[in-house]
């Protein structure tokens, strides 16, 4: 069986996997929330895949919500991709005037739902989908979270707070009740971090 540090070897080495050449690039959308670029790309073994796209977001930031009592805050709010109502993380994107992302999470969680704290932990960052995909999304746990203010009054994300406790939250997340994949595992990584992910056994 191989060891451990065999196997974080074999991962960092990637000679074998070279990164594809890029030939040409052609930039179709740019707007302030998505950016969509055309690439020309040829492989190291000169196969061309052309067009590649590649879709240009802003990093995002999720926010594990915590309060003394061993609770949690999610938010309901509509999805018009699906066309469904989800339960989500708090979190948005980072703004280019963000200094970090824990910067930005504070920011958003005060603007959807009015929750403040002052214990902050910035636990890493995922890819939503490096095939396609430029950014990260950045995980990040507000501990002893108290309501300080309103909500940001936005029609645009009209948002249910929801507070319930972290047990019911992993419950929800295994029974397919949160379909955001990113909230979801920054959830799992959050929460093992914290020493909160208590995962409850398979019902008979």
């Amino acid at each position: 069986m191989s060891s451990k540090d065999d196997i974080n070897s074999r991962l960092s080495d990637t000679a074998d996997l070279p990164p594809w050449r890029t030939t040409s690039s052609t930039r179709l959308v740019h707007d302030r929330w998505l950016k969509v670029r055309a690439d020309n790309c040829v492989t190291a073994e000169g196969v061309e895949i052309a067009p590649y796209y590649v879709l240009e977001y802003p990093d995002w930031v999720g926010i594990i919500a915590l309060d003394a009592e061993d609770h949690i805050y999610l938010v309901q709010q509509y999805r018009h991709g699906l066309g469904v109502v989800a339960l989500e993380l708090p979190g948005g994107a980072v703004d280019a005037n963000d200094v970090s992302p824990v910067e930005a999470a504070v920011r958003e969680l005060r603007e959807e739902t009015g929750l403040s704290s002052v214990e902050w932990d910035y636990v890493g960052k995922l890819a939503p989908n490096p095939a396609t995909h430029n950014n990260h999304s950045h995980i990040v746990i507000a501990r002893n979270v108290e309501l300080a203010s309103r909500p940001a009054d936005d029609p645009t994300e009209r948002i249910r707070l929801i507070r319930m406790p972290i047990s019911q939250a992993i419950d929800l997340a295994l029974e397919g009740k949160m379909i955001q994949v990113i909230h979801v595992a920054s959830l799992t990584l959050a929460l093992h971090k914290a020493g909160k992910w208590d995962v409850p056994k398979p019902k008979p």
